[in-house]
């Protein structure tokens, strides 16, 4: 279908027009806001002891939850794409779960789960771990919320690939081990990276099922995004809510930019 000249250029405005209204200008303000104090003020601000462990706390979630997902979505992208998995329609539906549900859902399923009445609520009177408003429940709440990216990032290069090769290690005496790591794993290299770039990203950025098993104290159970709320909305603190959400967005942007490199010198080979 051809357009005219005139109907590209008033899609092209109207494009740019979206795309600056919804995204640059939010993000030039929140800069704006942030540096307008100068650029001491902002290291002073992120360099508190609340927004050090906010900080910290956040890498710390992102390193446990990426390995997490790694294995079980690299093991259930191989089962859907090699096995034979009953009720697959089912299993594909709830690897989706995670997009269709509300992330605030999420946290209130867990309390219901793992709080004090729940059906796994005497672990802690058992052992002492504390899941919920705790490290544990923050972690299983960001693992849920980013279980599908490996998974729908591997399980189509998997399909694409074939089998060919795979069934030729096997003929010639290759273990079920080495096949994955000499065949399987080089050729899904690609994919398994950008499904973990997108499961950091959103990761850093949860907010919906963290705040819910999260005990919010500062210093103590507060990510970057819990720290952003509670220094806007707590505190009246505006200026420190806008230093921590440029913190977040240093961190994402840092996240798109090695995702994007990736994505090139993937589609370059």
């Amino acid at each position: 279908m051809r357009t005219s000249r005139r109907a590209t250029l008033t899609l092209r405005t109207l494009a740019l027009v979206y795309l600056v209204g919804l995204l640059a200008v939010p993000i030039v303000v929140i800069l704006w806001r942030t540096f307008g104090e100068g650029v001491g003020a902002f290291l002073g601000s992120i360099q508190t002891p609340a927004a050090v462990s906010a900080l910290n706390l956040s890498l710390l979630i992102v390193a446990i939850t990426v390995p997490l997902n790694v294995v079980f979505g690299v093991v259930t992208a191989i089962a859907l794409a090699r096995w034979r998995v009953p009720f697959r329609g089912v299993v594909q539906a709830v690897v989706d779960l995670p997009f269709a549900v509300s992330p605030i859902v999420v946290g209130v399923s867990l309390i219901m789960l793992w709080g004090a009445g729940g059906w796994f609520g005497g672990l802690e009177a058992s052992t002492g771990i504390k899941v919920i408003f705790g490290l544990p429940g923050m972690v299983i709440a960001t693992v849920f919320v980013t279980l599908p990216f490996v998974v729908r990032e591997v399980e189509p290069v998997l399909h694409e690939i074939g089998t060919e090769q795979e069934q030729a290690a096997a003929t010639l005496g290759a273990t079920g081990w080495q096949t994955f790591w000499r065949i399987t794993l080089p050729a899904i290299r690609w994919g398994l990276t950008y499904g973990v770039v997108l499961t950091v990203a959103r990761a850093l950025g949860e907010f919906g099922a963290v705040i819910m098993v999260s005990s919010g104290f500062p210093g103590v159970s507060q990510t970057l995004t819990l720290l952003v709320h509670s220094r806007y909305i707590d505190d009246h603190n505006t200026y420190g809510a806008y230093t921590a959400a440029t913190l977040l967005m240093g961190l994402a942007l840092l996240t798109l930019l090695g995702m994007t490199l990736l994505d090139r010198k993937r589609t370059s080979r």
